[in-house]
């Protein structure tokens, strides 16, 4: 786990802009994609009004279109994960991304990113839901219930997010489809999962602090690359590993 801080640290220090230059795109790309979800809502409103209907936002209507735009978002919002991974990978060995190349990238795997991310809310349902649905149901009311059960979503939501990162950094910073994507995160965790557990808390408190005035310029242009791309160089070093391992069988 160091050495790939202290990689990413180092490939930071030498060229930070282009650490920098991916965060300030994926913001730029991420604020355009709010916005224009919310000309689109602003559109219907005035389709709305031009024909001459009230506006009800219990209508089914109105919550489809706006299931629509914001399910649109999510999906784009991923493609935009892809292009951060893979123009940080690029950062390590001094590559430079352009803002069409990371636009682009980020349309292209948008569709397997979502698929990974459609997979691992089904998984947390699956597995968040029952508990939810017994605290509401049966245990609302009762002294702290609601404590013990928010922290049994909360280390749901924590367990399920470390598992699946590896897949969204294999499928963004290595390009690879979804099914080697959950293969590769499979492997990796069979193999790292101790150093990557610690590497994920850190990445996950930093990550946090992201939403806090003031502290987010440090860590959206400091501390988020560094240990996102520490992340990605410990995946990356755990499938070369994994790929000399193979051929060594295959020789034997």
């Amino acid at each position: 786990m160091i050495e790939s801080i202290t990689k990413a640290f180092n490939a930071f220090s030498k060229n930070p802009f282009l650490f920098v230059w991916g965060s300030l795109m994926y913001l730029i790309l991420l604020i355009a994609f709010f916005l224009a979800g919310l000309g689109l809502i602003i559109a219907y409103f005035l389709a709305l009004s031009v024909f001459g209907k009230e506006l009800d936002l219990q209508s089914l209507p109105t919550l489809a279109i706006f299931g629509v735009i914001a399910l649109a978002f999510v999906f784009f919002s991923n493609g935009l994960n892809a292009a951060l991974a893979r123009t940080f990978r690029g950062a390590l060995w001094k590559e430079k991304t352009s803002l069409t190349k990371f636009y682009a990238y980020a349309l292209d795997k948008a569709p397997e990113m979502f698929g990974i991310m459609l997979l691992r809310d089904l998984m947390w349902l699956l597995l968040a839901g029952p508990g939810i649905a017994i605290y509401l149901y049966f245990l609302k009311g009762i002294d702290f219930m609601d404590v013990l059960t928010g922290m049994y979503v909360l280390s749901v939501t924590f367990t399920l997010h470390l598992i699946f990162t590896p897949a969204f950094l294999s499928a963004g910073a290595l390009d690879t489809g979804f099914y080697s994507s959950m293969r590769h995160a499979f492997e990796f965790m069979r193999r790292r999962h101790i150093f990557f557990i610690t590497m994920y808390s850190l990445f996950a408190v930093v990550w946090f602090l992201n939403f806090i005035p003031f502290v987010q310029f440090v860590t959206i242009f400091f501390a988020y690359p560094v240990l996102y791309a520490s992340m990605v160089v410990m995946f990356e070093d755990s499938i070369k590993s994994e790929r000399i391992a193979d051929k060594e069988d295959d020789d034997e």
